[in-house]
């Protein structure tokens, strides 16, 4: 228990000093090689998988266009349709790389823009349904490179169980030789957060931007309960959760991506800490701001 706590602290660390928002990195530009390919693909593709090495051309700068990115969705539509796992890949590498769905300016996060994005309706968020989708059907074939995109989408998106899937599938990478330090990281912060935080209903993300603000109000609490005494030695034991209130997903079908992107709703969570030899309970409240994130505060909860 206690080993899985400090990760859970190291990690919550690295989070805070880490990426507190990500988006796509651009393009690089073409290398000699991948032009020469690009070169020799049809301008109108009739087979599925050149239609989506096209829609990547496209994205890659390598295939001039006047609107790159929707020329790549085109492309990778057509190619999804057909059954093409890398067309799905390519239509959400075009969602997360079009400047039309990104909130960083000049590497930092820009409010007006995240407001924007975060209070778009359903009727707006059809690419973003369809990307997600694409992605799911891509990892779902085991197509190279959908399967930590995905694992990447679990870990930063806000709804239920997506700590679990986001633990089964980095389980699945690393049984399929998939090593990198990312999935790695993914997969200890999975397995700390089910240990002792089984309960919640956060995203892997928002549970660790939650845990130090938790652990303080837990020590606020230990000084309350021992007559103003101090404790630094706070460890989480237990997690419960309450519904979710006016839950509104996307409305993903997927069989991996089903009901895994919350957009409307808020719930309570009740974690219980040991803090030098006291349970310390804490009261967590989260609301889901509309861009995979949420709204959190923590209070110690007197009386109970």
């Amino acid at each position: 228990m206690q080993r899985a706590v400090r990760s859970l602290l190291f990690a919550a660390a690295c989070l805070a000093a880490g990426a507190q928002a990500q988006t796509a990195a651009a393009p690089r530009a073409p290398n000699e090689e991948l032009k020469r390919l690009c070169a020799t693909i049809a301008m109108a593709p009739a087979d599925p998988r050149e239609a989506a090495r096209r829609a990547e051309c496209v994205l890659a700068g390598a295939i001039p266009s006047t609107n790159r990115f929707e020329e790549a969705r085109v492309f990778a539509r057509w190619a999804l349709s057909k059954g093409e796992p890398a067309g799905g890949l390519m239509l959400y590498l075009a969602f997360q790389n079009d400047p039309a769905n990104q909130f960083l300016r000049e590497g930092r996060i820009d409010p007006e823009r995240y407001r924007q994005l975060a209070t778009r309706t359903l009727e707006q968020r059809r690419e973003q349904v369809d990307a997600i989708e694409g992605l799911g059907f891509a990892a779902g074939r085991n197509y190279p490179g959908a399967g930590p995109l995905l694992a990447a989408y679990f870990h930063d998106t806000l709804a239920p169980r997506n700590v679990s899937r986001l633990g089964a599938l980095t389980a699945l990478l690393i049984r399929n030789g998939e090593h990198g330090s990312v999935i790695e990281r993914f997969a200890r912060e999975a397995d700390a957060i089910a240990r002792d935080g089984a309960g919640t209903k956060a995203s892997a993300r928002v549970f660790l931007e939650s845990y130090r603000e938790a652990a303080a109000a837990a020590q606020q609490g230990y000084r309350e309960q021992a007559g103003g005494k101090t404790c630094e030695d706070v460890q989480l034991r237990s997690v419960s959760a309450g519904e979710i209130q006016g839950a509104e997903f996307l409305p993903l079908t997927g069989t991996l991506v089903a009901e895994s992107y919350l957009v409307r709703g808020h719930w309570s969570e009740f974690w219980t800490f040991r803090a030098c030899g006291q349970e310390v309970p804490v009261k967590l409240t989260f609301q889901a701001d509309g861009w995979g994130g949420s709204s959190t505060a923590a209070s110690y909860n007197k009386g109970t």
